[in-house]
């Protein structure tokens, strides 16, 4: 088997079986894996009778998206695997098998990514550029913004939603981390891969869907739970003096954002506020992050509470 395609389903029923469907529609030389993070629905029985080829596993909990995604990955017999997001949609004139030449061709890639599109065909955000830097966070500031007009420096990541590698280099990585309940673990994978001097490449002739945020629960735990997520990824990558660097940023974006929101239009200081109030829900987390990350072998995965 060339290709494992492993997918992670939590209470999406009709968004997966939409992405295996779409699947089939372009090859069926490849195995599909489904990774039910305890669903407690009719996920298994439906799509098993639907797609009577799916290898099912099922989580007794919700193991968040790297862990189910290592479990997927144990089960792969793939030289592949493509982690692939329940909301995706792969599109019938679109070759998987150019992506997997691509990795064939050139063995310094670790992870490819494509160019990802809205239903309606406009493009999405499909990479990420200065990751955990200090670059990436002032681009958040309106006055550095403005004055300096900061421009993205170096392609660190692509979007969790579709990212294609050899199974050989999961492993010998040790896979998704699985501190990361949801969000941010796939920055921090790539992160590992660049270290390596693996690659990173955006694919932008391979096209699919995302209906974005399709397979994410409510908007506010959603952004309190990125933004969870990005601190301990600032405390892996960058140490705890670099944490802190992160917060105090943070900080003075929110002190001189505030300064000049009225220059921002009604939605973007809508979701200013939605940020900053995320932002200040979590704060006692913060505080802990340092130590149960760094001082605390045993511990559970970062998750905010519903």
């Amino acid at each position: 088997m060339k290709l494992s395609i492993i997918i992670v389903n939590y209470k999406t029923l009709d968004l997966t079986s939409r992405c295996i469907a779409s699947i089939l529609t372009c090859s069926n030389s490849m195995e599909v894996i489904i990774v039910d993070n305890n669903s407690q629905d009719d996920s298994e029985e439906l799509i098993t009778q639907q797609f009577p080829d799916v290898i099912w596993i099922t989580n007794i909990h919700n193991a968040g998206f790297g862990r189910a995604n290592n479990f997927g990955a144990e089960k792969a017999t793939g030289e592949f695997l493509l982690f692939l997001n329940s909301d995706m949609l792969l599109l019938k004139d679109q070759k998987l098998d150019d992506c997997i030449a691509m990795l064939e061709n050139d063995l310094e890639i670790g992870v490819l990514g494509c160019r990802l599109l809205n239903e309606d065909g406009s493009d999405q955000k499909s990479t990420y550029y200065d990751v955990a830097t200090i670059h990436y966070l002032l681009s958040y500031n309106i006055l550095w913004h403005k004055i300096f007009n900061p421009k993205p420096k170096s392609l660190d990541a692509i979007m969790g939603s579709f990212m294609l590698m050899r199974k050989k280099d999961f492993i010998e990585i040790g896979g998704f981390d699985d501190d990361f309940f949801m969000y941010a673990e796939e920055l921090e994978l790539c992160a590992r891969f660049k270290r390596r001097n693996k690659k990173i490449v955006y694919f932008e002739k391979y096209k699919a869907i995302h209906k974005h945020g399709g397979s994410s629960t409510g908007s506010n735990w959603s952004l309190r739970q990125n933004l969870l997520s990005n601190a301990l990824l600032h405390l892996k990558l960058n140490g705890v003096f670099g944490y802190f660097i992160y917060h105090f940023i943070f900080h003075l974006n929110i002190l001189t954002n505030s300064l000049l929101f009225f220059t921002l239009d009604r939605l973007n200081r809508k979701s200013y506020v939605n940020l900053y109030r995320s932002y200040f829900s979590n704060y006692g987390h913060y505080f802990r992050i340092p130590f149960y990350y760094t001082l605390v072998r045993n511990r559970n995965f970062l998750k905010v509470k519903k």
